[in-house]
């Protein structure tokens, strides 16, 4: 049994099955941005940040918004590591 188990082990690491459990990497948190929204282009919010710069987020329906947004508001927007906004709320 032990020797079968070796022998699988083995077959597994040279086929290269188990890469791709060792290489996985932690996803980072989301990245807080504020600012002010200037424009909604279909799926794209364009805000302009604290530090001033301008920034494109992508939209879809998994984003959780408290309510409807719209432009010139102050928001608070949690983005993904790939630019997708996962939650957006407006800050007083």
């Amino acid at each position: 049994m032990n020797r079968l188990l070796l022998v699988m082990i083995t077959v597994m690491l040279s086929l290269g099955m188990w890469a791709p459990f060792c290489d996985a990497q932690p996803t980072p948190p989301p990245l807080t941005v504020r600012g002010d929204l200037l424009t909604i282009k279909g799926d794209t919010y364009v805000i302009r940040d604290i530090s001033g710069l301008v920034r494109q987020l992508r939209v879809d329906k998994e984003t959780k918004q408290e309510r409807l947004i719209v432009p010139g508001e102050k928001i608070e927007v949690q983005v993904s590591s790939a630019g997708r906004a996962l939650s957006i709320r407006p800050v007083h």
